[in-house]
């Protein structure tokens, strides 16, 4: 099949699996996916990334990014789930890897939102209505950068440390300020990351 008949199918598939929150068949769909992205719009492959981190997936979470990023098809939503499956994996060197080797993070003025002298939650709180993908991923990407610090410092980070340090950044974006809708949906990923019921 040719586009537009191809996209076509694919939007009609993923549409109807998301209606009945099937995330297991988007995921199977990886393959019709990455094979036609060229003709795929963002939401489609951010769809999949989504689907695949929400099974739990994380390593094709991941492999699906990285291919993505390599194809130059990367978004702030691509890369906010692969930085959140590198964490599900208790993987900070992949997660670390990923924001080096990502075009859309390493490119203007985004590497300062991040970058040790400006980081600042605060500073992205601006970005949270304006463009909270952008917000969301860039939340993800100071969390990471913090633990890396702390890895290096030779804090090890298991399981349990992470689980604490995101409840800690769960508590202070609420406390600075961040819409209710962040906050859920970084409460939502925690419950998938760590399996606990808050």
């Amino acid at each position: 099949m040719r586009f537009p008949r191809e996209k076509a199918l694919i939007i009609n598939k993923i549409n109807e699996y998301k209606n009945n929150e099937d995330y297991y068949a988007i995921a199977k769909m990886k393959n019709l996916i990455l094979e036609n992205y060229r003709q795929c719009d963002a939401e489609i492959y951010e769809d999949l990334i989504r689907a695949t981190f929400a099974i739990g997936n994380y390593d094709e979470t991941i492999l699906i990014g990285n291919d993505l990023i390599a194809k130059n098809v990367e978004t702030f939503t691509v890369i906010y789930y692969s930085l959140l499956a590198s964490l599900g994996n208790n993987d900070i060197y992949q997660a670390k890897s990923i924001i080096k080797n990502s075009r859309l993070l390493n490119g203007g003025e985004i590497k300062n939102l991040y970058s040790k002298e400006g980081a600042n939650y605060s500073r992205l709180l601006a970005y949270s209505q304006s463009l909270p993908s952008l917000a969301m991923a860039l939340i993800i990407v100071n969390f990471i950068e913090g633990l890396a610090r702390e890895l290096v410092n030779g804090i090890e980070i298991d399981g349990e440390y992470l689980l604490f340090r995101f409840f800690d950044l769960l508590n202070m974006l609420y406390e600075i300020g961040y819409p209710p809708e962040i906050i859920r949906e970084l409460a939502k990923i925690m419950k998938i990351i760590f399996n606990i019921d808050i």
